[in-house]
């Protein structure tokens, strides 16, 4: 399973009630809880690890962090090394997945872990079964006391803007699910390293290899997290000065077995980003990347463009595995009626794409006229500015003379004062003029005529709003 919060993927500390003794970004390092005998600070025993001062008054401590690669969790492991008379009793663990720190005021957390007794200087493992995209965590621990390590293993689900068919994307990235399958060597550390998201932060921070005494050279194979066309790669060697590799290969396989080379000994620079192209696009899903002859490098990354269908499916794990209130949200970017937004919430999961768009027009089935109305309202006006998504599909609208938006202003106002909602229709792709032809053509309709077609024109929108966040349109 893939490290989740360690500090070498990105797991940080975002607040805690208390680390008097020890700081709670020692929960993260990546090491073994050390001992040192008679090492004391000005405020008692130097631990290794997260403690709490005595609490004399009712409650109990707590920090939240926040994952370096948010995805389903599926092992906690807690490790109270060296915290013998000062380990808490029991702990907890709650997990939400807002996304981002700023949000963590509204979240909505979730116990996935209840109270649970701990033992003084062990290590326990505990099975997660939530199955939901989990991206910050709150860990509890009854009264007061000390840990040493945490750690939190699972499955990678990438957010929204990590899955780009339209751009290029490093389709090796462990946040992706790319994964380290084998390596002829691992003497220093091992390939897995190759894949973080972070910087590396020394020589530890890589793969590094033994000194190669005869022929040969060093290799290791990797899963990308999603298949691709692979454009270009990142090598990059920074911190190794007098042990990098001196050139490398790229292979590419669809099975992982049978292998063609597309990058044939292309030299690279110690201590330094190096880009390589490849000659032409090289569709592949799974890498395998050699250095000549030996040495160390401290990350990988495969830049190219993912299978829109993988990106397909990718994004429809993420919206199957979000918390609701994230899944709210997804939603309400497409459609803002909320009897329409509740009942694609209880559509979920969705066993594939297709069945998120037979739903979709499932619920605008059992829509009422005031559910229409409130869709309708959620809708800038046509030449009015919007949000970066609204702002896309108005495009022909922001190139129009200031004349030609006097009189989509004026259009609007007509239409509105007529029927009591804004005037709305399918923007992408149309011209200015063209909306405001289309706006008088319908405005000689009744209100009865008009709002089966502005309905059907909420639709339509709606369905390319959800093919787009789904990768099965481009924009």
């Amino acid at each position: 399973m893939t490290d989740l919060i360690s500090e070498e993927v990105g797991g940080r500390v975002v607040t805690f009630n208390d680390q008097f003794f020890a700081e709670a970004g020692n929960l993260l390092v990546n090491s073994a809880p050390a001992w040192k005998e008679g090492k004391f600070t000005d405020r008692g025993k130097w631990m290794d690890g997260w403690e709490t001062r005595r609490r004399r008054e009712p409650g109990h401590d707590w920090c939240v962090l926040a994952l370096g690669v948010p995805g389903r969790i599926s092992r906690v492991t807690i490790d109270t090394a060296h915290f013998t008379g000062n380990y808490p009793e029991e702990f907890s663990l709650e997990a939400c997945g807002v996304g981002v720190d700023e949000r963590l005021d509204d979240a909505q957390w979730v116990e996935v872990i209840s109270p649970t007794c701990l033992k003084g200087d062990s290590v326990a493992d505990f099975d997660v079964v939530d199955a939901h995209r989990v991206t910050h965590l709150r860990f509890n621990i009854y009264p007061d006391g000390g840990v040493a390590r945490l750690r939190v293993e699972g499955e990678p689900i990438p957010g929204m803007n990590q899955v780009c068919p339209e751009g290029q994307t490093d389709l090796l990235a462990a946040g992706l699910g790319g994964l380290a399958l084998d390596a002829s060597d691992v003497h220093y550390s091992a390939p897995s390293n190759l894949l973080r998201a972070t910087s590396p932060a020394g020589m530890w921070d890589g793969w590094e290899t033994r000194r190669r005494r005869g022929p040969g050279h060093d290799w290791a194979t990797f899963r990308l997290g999603i298949a691709g066309h692979v454009e270009r790669v990142e090598v990059d060697t920074r911190h190794f000065k007098g042990n990098s590799p001196g050139w490398v290969s790229i292979d590419v396989s669809d099975d992982g077995e049978t292998w063609t080379e597309v990058i044939d000994k292309a030299p690279v620079q110690p201590d330094s980003l190096n880009e390589v192209d490849l000659a032409e696009p090289a569709r592949t899903e799974y890498l395998r990347f050699s250095i000549h002859p030996d040495g160390g490098v401290a990350r990988l990354r495969a830049w190219g463009r993912p299978d829109p269908g993988l990106a397909g499916e990718k994004r429809l794990h993420y919206l199957n595995s979000v918390f609701a209130q994230e899944a709210r949200l997804f939603f309400e970017a497409t459609c803002s009626a909320k009897t329409w937004v509740r009942s694609m919430l209880s559509s979920r999961p969705f066993p594939d794409v297709a069945t998120v768009f037979t739903s979709a027009e499932e619920a605008f089935a059992n829509l009422r006229e005031e559910d229409w109305l409130e869709a309708f309202a959620g809708h800038p006006r046509i030449g009015e500015r919007g949000d970066d998504v609204e702002n896309r599909e108005q495009a022909g609208a922001s190139t129009a003379t200031d004349a030609l938006v006097a009189e989509l202003e004026e259009v609007n106002r007509l239409y509105e004062d007529k029927f009591g909602f804004i005037y709305i229709v399918y923007a992408s792709g149309k011209t200015a003029k063209e909306m405001l032809e289309i706006a008088r053509q319908r405005a000689s309709n009744t209100r009865e005529e008009e709002i089966p077609r502005a309905s059907e024109q909420q639709k339509a929108i709606t369905e390319t709003r959800l093919r787009r966040m789904l990768c099965q349109v481009s924009d």
